[in-house]
């Protein structure tokens, strides 16, 4: 596997690697950041969604309860709903998925270098 193709690998986060989408690449911005609120704008910048592109998707995250809407200084910002249970499904695959990364991504290395290692011993 190319070196390109492993930094898409690393840079593919779980649901977007399943659903292959914006709205998922959000909802795992938000699941990996769950301890932050953003607004629309850090949003965009931060997971490289467009910023239009963010402000249709957010007002439909909020419907269903997978992130909260506060204001702070008059301005909008946007957190995980950690109460929600289907968050804390997302959640739970999105840490088991990023194990399961690792530890592929741990074996492969492993198995690199002990052929690296048979080459040089014969």
């Amino acid at each position: 596997m190319s070196k390109e193709k492993e930094i898409d690998k690393i840079k593919n986060r779980p649901l977007e690697r399943i659903f292959q989408n914006n709205i998922a690449r959000i909802i795992d911005f938000f699941i990996i950041n769950q301890n932050f609120n953003f607004s629309s704008s850090e949003i965009s910048e931060i997971s490289e969604v467009p910023l239009r592109t963010v402000q249709r998707i957010i007002p439909q995250l909020v419907e269903k309860e997978i992130i909260n809407e506060n204001k702070k200084n008059k301005k909008r910002v946007y957190e995980l709903n950690k109460h929600s249970e289907l968050v804390e499904i997302l959640n739970e695959y999105s840490i088991s998925t990023m194990n399961s990364f690792i530890k592929d991504v741990h074996i492969h290395d492993k198995n690199k270098n002990e052929t690296i290692l048979n080459r040089i011993v014969d």
